[in-house]
């Protein structure tokens, strides 16, 4: 994504702010988007989250736990 991070956390916050409200149509500058659903929303708003991680270099770790179970033997 070339924005900038600053950019990025803009158009978030527009958009958790319309999510709040239960608006499907947000103007960002010069920009309108009309969603579809709520849904759409909300996996715009992951993706964002996701590449403004990436952008400031603190993309989440994943943890994988290992369960052992049985006798032991």
């Amino acid at each position: 994504m070339a924005d900038s991070p600053a950019q990025i956390a803009a158009y978030l916050a527009n958009l958790k702010k319309a999510r709040n409200t239960g608006v499907l149509t947000v103007k960002h500058g010069e920009t309108l988007t009309t969603f579809r659903s709520l849904a759409e929303i909300k996996a715009i708003i992951a993706d964002l989250e996701k590449d403004l991680a990436a952008v400031n270099g603190t993309s989440k770790r994943r943890l994988r736990y290992m369960y052992q179970s049985g006798k032991g033997l």
